[in-house]
């Protein structure tokens, strides 16, 4: 799958930027998604952005500025009226509807940022993506979704009124995340987006770029298993399935009566013995095929 080698070769670029891997990303719902001409139109947007800043301001804007271009010149906001729409995470889209999910409104400041040779960071927090904008006066917390700055110091009580829930921020959270963090974050929201639609054909593509990146999450590997069950693509899902149960070290499970007196098995809870089950319904169809 084109979309899918794509992918696993820009991952491995070290240099990357977020706005490559995210198209990338998007290319699950436009296969034919030209890269390089919505890499052009974030150009045009930091040229825009630009201009507006200023000659006089472009060397230090200040964060509040800087927001102020993105939410109003370039008319960039939160979708609150329909968060879980998968659109909210296809960065072609987020930039022709001018909305989007935190993360991906965050992903442009960064890109537009760099461009015009600005600090402007991703802060993965709980629940919720910030950028974090460095100007003269010291370091601010962006969230474009909701138009609001704030400072570093005040972080905790702003995520509490956001999220619904007080939390405490360790250090680590402040450090800014990578292109490779930020394309998974993308993809957990996508994968709720489309698990939330019964989208099972994109859901299962978003799947496979998640394989690409955390290869030896055994949930992933169950979720697939299911869902090429439901397709009845039988190879697939028996694949799936003893990949899964070879990550948990179960793999045996899966073929009793060959290794039952060589193992020492044992138990497993009632979810993964349906899936054991739904293992030897695959092997009795595929041996009747073929």
């Amino acid at each position: 799958m084109r979309v899918v080698e794509t992918f696993a070769s820009h991952l491995h670029q070290p240099d990357a930027s977020v706005e490559l891997l995210a198209f990338d990303i998007a290319a699950v719902a436009a296969p034919h998604l030209d890269v390089a001409a919505q890499l052009a139109r974030i150009d045009l947007l930091a040229q825009l952005a630009g201009a507006r800043l200023g000659s006089s301001t472009i060397d230090q804007p200040s964060a509040a500025e800087f927001l102020q271009v993105f939410t109003g010149d370039l008319a960039f906001h939160g979708n609150q009226d329909d968060y879980y729409d998968p659109r909210n995470s296809l960065l072609d889209a987020v930039i022709e509807r001018r909305t989007g999910l935190p993360i991906m409104l965050c992903l442009l400041c960064i890109a537009i940022g760099r461009r015009l040779g600005l600090r402007v960071d991703g802060l993965g927090f709980p629940n919720h993506f910030m950028a974090r904008f460095v100007d003269g006066e010291g370091e601010w917390l962006i969230d474009p979704f909701h138009n609001a700055v704030v400072a570093a110091w005040e972080a905790e009580e702003y995520l509490a009124s956001v999220v619904g829930r007080r939390m405490t921020l360790t250090q680590e959270l402040f450090e800014p995340v990578t292109a490779r963090d930020m394309a998974l974050r993308i993809l957990n929201n996508l994968r709720s987006a489309y698990f939330m639609r019964s989208e099972v054909d994109r859901l299962l593509d978003v799947l496979r770029l998640q394989a690409v990146m955390v290869p030896e999450n055994p949930h992933l590997w169950r979720d697939r298993a299911v869902l090429h069950f439901r397709q009845e693509a039988w190879e697939e899902a028996a694949h799936d399935l003893r990949r899964y149960f070879s990550l948990l070290g179960a793999l045996p499970h899966l073929f009793p009566d060959d290794v039952q007196s060589a193992f020492d098995l044992s138990p497993l809870d009632s979810e993964d013995r349906k899936l054991v089950a739904m293992h030897r319904r695959i092997t009795h169809v595929l041996n009747h095929l073929n």
